[in-house]
Order: structure tokens, then C-alpha cells, then sequence
């Protein structure tokens, strides 16, 4: 059934040099994938002009099994591809009162995102800002990665989430719960001025978003050295940013609402990562915490800012104190030397 008013935009950032390329074979995974029920806004950020040709003449098969579906095309190539670039610019066109911001390496079976939807009208996102939250994403090792796309193909769900004695642990990296994939209220995020355009390629955009959106909605007391990048992976303590942005995923997991980041090797674009700049910049922001200084669009707005008050979340649903064993990490050596990256 195709809805003919979603109330939810995804959007998915690309670029590709070649209509062959692993993230289009994926982007066609997930035009099938995604429920019809979501608007999907594919927001084509410098990609060649053949990939470009390549992307418009999929689009009328596309829209035969989905009429909610948009493809931007922004002629950056001359520049580095930038995440909040892209992201800003589908938020920007995209019709529905809520947005996702999806990656095309992140999937999940068709039931997943019908919670996901069921999610988003319960918490009532479209009149509540306040109550945005993140999607968890399960980084899935490359075996991980062969058997969820196994299941998929049998239109059957892998696993779920929801409780961690049932999670893959020799398929998963590690799980995200403070991720990317925000789900957002649309008008309020263009009213604070969407991902800061001031972080390039990939890396800390979105926790510098997720900074502010939190200052505005706290969902529990920060924990103590905030400013502090604990090193990705799993979480073993109530420390740093990381951990207090993972509580904006935790109802969603038990919910099941968990996503995958299917395994690829390391991207070898030019630029692409900027985790040392990025990091180095998102640090003075959390260590300065001067919120109405902000993202340069956001202290420009003439309009008052909702302030609202949300579920608070206790951080000892995710690290008990006194446990004999932290839920929250899978394998404590590998997370040791996560801390150092």
C-alpha cells in the first residue's frame, strides 16, 4: 500500500564515481526495502555525471512501487562530500513533518521500519520536537554482514535487539545507540539550522547536532567529563558524550527499532574522513558549551527556540551500578583498545 502522505522523510546522502559501485547496488536495496509508507529523498551530493544518468533513469521504476521519492542532485563534485551538506539539503526539500537521516550502508527488514514508523506516532514527533530520538545502529563485522543479507533475502528479520543476552555477538562490531540516524521534528530542525556545514567529510557532525538538540531536551544529568571522546565501540561506563547520547536510542532498542551497518572495507576517497579535524572542533564546541553562539544559521533565526521537557531516562538502565558484569559492552579487551582510537 503507498501512503500518499507520509509522515516521515529518509534521507540518503551518496556519491559514486561508478553506477557499479557498492553504494548504489545498496541504494537499490533499499528502494525495495524501505516500507512505502516513508517519503525517501536521495540527495545525489557530487556523484559523476554517469552515476547522475544512472540515478534519474532508475527513478521511474523507483516510483512505480513508491510515489513518495525525490532525487537531488547538488553539482559539488569539485568539492569534498560533506555529510551535513547533503543532509541539510534533503531536510530542506523533504515534504513529511519528520525526518530521518539515513545512511546507505544502514539497513533493516521491512518490519523493522514499520516499527520504527509505529514509533514515531507514538511519541507524537510530529506536534513534539522534544521528543526526538536516535535509531541504535548494530555495526555488523563482514560475517555478520553475509548472514543478515542472507535473512533478508528470505524476507525474514536476523535478529533484534531489544535484549542484550539476545544480540549476535560474533556477527556485530559493536552497537551505536547515539547514532547518526536522528529522527527529528523537520521544522524544528530547519529553525536551529540543521548539521553545522562547518564539518566536512565524515566525522562529528552529527554529535555536534546532537549536542545542541540535547542542551535544548536533556534527557537525564550529564555524565561526568562530557567533553570527552571515550573512543567508538561499545560503552563500558557512564562517561564522555558518547554515553549520554546513546540514552536518546535506549526506548527505541527495546523496541525494537535497530538498524545494521552492513560491513565494507575502509573508504579510500580522498577526504572522506576528517575524524581529527572534526574531533578537534567538536571538542571546543563541548568544552566551551557557548549554545548560543551555535551554528552560525541557528544564532541568525529571528524565532524562539522550543524548549520543551521530554521522558527522562535513567543512565542505570544501561550501566547498574555494583554489576557483576556491564550489559552494555561485549567484549571489555576490544573495547581497551577502542578508548585509544
Amino acid at each position: 500500500m503507498i501512503e500518499q502522505n507520509p509522515i516521515a522523510s529518509i534521507i540518503l546522502p551518496i556519491r559514486a564515481l561508478e553506477p557499479n559501485q557498492r553504494e548504489i547496488e545498496r541504494l537499490e536495496r533499499l528502494m525495495v526495502t524501505i516500507p512505502s509508507s516513508y517519503e525517501i529523498v536521495v540527495v545525489d551530493d557530487g556523484s559523476s555525471h554517469a552515476v547522475g544518468r544512472y540515478l534519474w533513469s532508475r527513478l521511474s521504476d523507483w516510483k512505480n512501487y513508491r510515489q513518495a521519492l525525490q532525487l537531488r542532485r547538488i553539482r559539488t563534485g569539485h568539492r569534498r562530500f560533506s555529510l551535513a551538506r547533503a543532509r541539510n539539503h534533503g531536510a530542506k526539500y523533504a515534504k513529511a513533518p519528520v525526518v530521518i537521516f539515513h545512511d546507505v550502508d544502514f539497513i533493516g527488514a521491512a518490519s523493522v521500519y514499520e516499527r520504527i514508523f509505529k514509533y514515531i506516532r507514538e511519541v507524537d514527533l510530529v506536534n513534539r520536537p522534544e521528543n526526538f530520538f536516535c535509531i541504535p545502529v548494530a555495526f555488523l563485522n563482514e560475517m555478520g554482514t553475509q548472514d543478515f543479507m542472507t535473512s533478508l533475502n528470505r524476507e525474514q528479520e536476523a535478529w533484534c535487539f531489544r535484549t542484550r543476552k539476545s544480540w549476535p555477538f560474533d556477527c556485530i562490531n559493536f552497537l551505536v545507540q547515539g547514532s547518526s540516524c536522528m529522527v527529528l521534528n523537520r521544522r524544528d530542525l530547519l529553525d536551529m539550522g540543521g548539521h553545522d556545514q562547518g564539518f566536512s567529510g565524515h566525522g562529528a557532525e552529527d554529535f555536534e547536532l546532537l549536542h545542541r538538540l540535547s542542551t535544548r531536551f536533556p534527557i537525564a544529568t550529564r555524565p561526568p567529563e562530557y567533553s570527552r571522546n571515550m573512543g567508538s565501540g561499545n560503552i563500558s561506563e557512564y562517561r564522555g558524550f558518547r554515553a549520554y547520547f546513546a540514552l536518546y536510542g535506549e526506548q527505541a532498542r527495546r523496541k525494537g527499532c535497530t538498524l545494521v551497518h552492513l560491513w565494507h572495507p575502509k573508504r579510500k576517497e580522498k577526504g572522506y574522513y576528517r575524524h581529527k579535524q572534526n574531533f578537534k572542533k567538536l571538542q571546543k564546541i563541548l568544552q566551551s558549551d557557548q549554545l548560543l553562539r551555535g551554528w552560525r544559521r541557528w544564532c541568525q533565526s529571528q524565532k524562539r527556540l522550543t524548549q520543551g521537557k521530554r521522558l527522562q531516562i535513567s543512565p542505570e538502565m544501561l550501566w547498574p551500578s555494583g554489576a557483576e558484569e556491564t550489559p552494555y559492552v561485549t567484549n571489555p579487551s576490544e573495547q581497551t583498545a577502542r578508548n585509544g582510537s
